[in-house]
């Protein structure tokens, strides 16, 4: 017979076991479902598209639903044309024909019930961006921003005085984004070669605008890691200009470039995304057909890790990642979604793409669900 003490021991180490084991169960990524959104915008009834991730990674379609607006039935160029709340319970889309915001309740399974639609205060909305219970929406041919609290129930009640205007009216916004502690709005100006930054009160009105000068031409679309500010340069279009600039932020909302205009020998470099540890940026060049790897440095710097670390299909704009595993990269013209892992040092390796995605696609948004979450 075995001594209590051993029997004990036994016991203990089974129960630590099983411990580890469901543990490590809940953790693994397989047992989580990935979304991945993108809209429509048909001039009609522009719709939003909804892709389940595959466990290798791949996107299947899983439907759409209404947005509630039209679209432009054109091509658009921004950055942030629909996103996520910050737990993944709702998302928010520009209908850039239709002058309007529309709310989607995310539901269990990936899917979208629309809440609510209202007027974005400007002409032609193309980026919005959310922190906690506000939204602001920029309006490219108006050359504004315009500002919402989200109440239940997904509704957007607009701002008294949060309407305001970018530094000119050519201004050509490429995205607003809230800064990460939700204190600050900054939009790029492509059209002055700017990138524009507001304070954001308790009341959520946007006020006291600074208006900081480009390191690069054509500032476009942004991300940020570890507290800087990293933009993309379309430079004009103009052949082999591509190029990346990171920023140091401060409270008053001026910004610092940190080593200036870093090239990439590509051509209009214009979409962002970084990785959640903040360590790389991965950089869309619409019209080289690949796709960029940045370092960013404890201090901010940006360094150009691989000119072309992917190639993508015709036009690639929109970029969203599902962790710091999965880049995903939506190509216009090819209208295709491309998916792709990343390994060692920003390494892409190509899994394949979803085709016939909507001749005028806009944005790319996505999250992934724990399947236990209820």
């Amino acid at each position: 017979m075995l001594s209590p003490r051993f029997t004990f021991a036994i016991l203990s180490f089974s129960l630590a076991l099983l411990f580890f084991s469901c543990k490590k169960e809940k953790e693994n990524p397989k047992n989580k479902d990935g979304y991945v959104y993108t809209e429509s915008n048909e001039a009609g009834t522009n719709r939003i598209i909804i892709y389940k991730q595959q466990p290798d990674g791949s996107l299947v379609l899983q439907g759409s639903v209404a947005s509630g607006g039209a679209g432009t039935g054109a091509l658009f160029g921004s950055q942030g044309a629909l996103v996520l709340d910050e737990k993944h319970e709702w998302l928010y889309a520009v209908n850039a024909g239709a002058n309007s915001v529309s709310s989607f309740k995310v539901n269990n399974d990936g899917g979208l019930t629309l809440a609510s639609t209202v007027a974005s205060g400007g002409m032609k909305p193309v980026s919005v961006s959310v922190d906690r219970t506000l939204l602001y929406v920029a309006n490219q041919a108006s050359a504004n921003i315009n500002g919402y609290k989200i109440g239940s129930g997904g509704s957007l009640t607009a701002i008294p005085s949060s309407n305001v205007a970018l530094s000119a009216p050519t201004a050509d916004p490429g995205q607003i984004s809230f800064s990460p502690n939700g204190q600050l709005l900054y939009i790029t100006e492509r059209g002055t070669d700017k990138i524009a930054s507001f304070k954001v009160n308790d009341a959520g009105v946007a006020h006291s605008p600074t208006f900081s000068n480009s390191a690069g031409i054509t500032p476009f679309g942004f991300d940020f890691a570890q507290n800087y500010l990293v933009v993309a340069n379309a430079h004009l279009d103009l052949p082999n200009l591509g190029s990346v600039s990171s920023y140091s932020l401060s409270t008053s909302g001026s910004i610092s470039a940190v080593n200036g205009a870093v090239p990439n020998n590509q051509t209009a470099a214009c979409w962002t995304i970084t990785t959640q540890n903040g360590l790389l940026a991965f950089i869309a060049n619409s019209f080289s057909n690949t796709i960029s790897s940045y370092a960013i440095g404890p201090n901010g710097a940006a360094t150009l890790v691989n000119a072309a670390a992917a190639p993508t299909d015709a036009r690639p704009r929109d970029l969203t990642l599902i962790g710091d595993s999965y880049l995903y990269v939506l190509n216009v013209t090819a209208h295709t979604i491309g998916a792709y892992s990343i390994g060692d040092k920003g390494t892409l390796n190509t899994i394949g793409n979803v085709s016939n995605v909507p001749v005028y696609a806009a944005g790319l948004a996505s999250y992934k669900k724990d399947k236990k979450k209820t």
